[in-house]
């Protein structure tokens, strides 16, 4: 994947959703991941529908990194099924958007 994504997934804690985010920036598979909540979810799973509090994970990196956030919420991450969505980031400052591709990038 090219360009920027704004990743998104939700966890049942403040802990968890801390925990993915601090790893992703560490990794640097991320700039920047915004923890919000909580929020409250309605869903349907398992035939049952649900309403949880849940904590919202804002991950904003590069395409090619997709992958590697993917893998590392769903090794961190305590739902069988997480949310884990990707919407295209279409526009944005240039000074903040060179920031995140610095930020993302490996270390040499």
């Amino acid at each position: 994947m090219d360009g920027f994504l704004l990743i998104t997934t939700t966890t049942p804690t403040e802990d968890e959703a801390r925990r993915i985010a601090s790893r992703l920036i560490e990794l640097r598979y991320a700039a920047c991941v915004q923890v919000e909540g909580p929020i409250s979810s309605h869903y349907r799973w398992e035939g049952s529908v649900h309403c949880d509090p849940e904590f919202r994970l804002s991950i904003k990196t590069v395409g090619s990194r997709y992958d590697e956030v993917e893998r590392t919420i769903a090794e961190l991450h305590s739902y069988q099924q997480p949310q884990i969505i990707a919407t295209p980031i279409v526009a944005g400052a240039e000074g903040y958007l060179n920031w995140l591709t610095e930020q993302t990038q490996t270390e040499c």
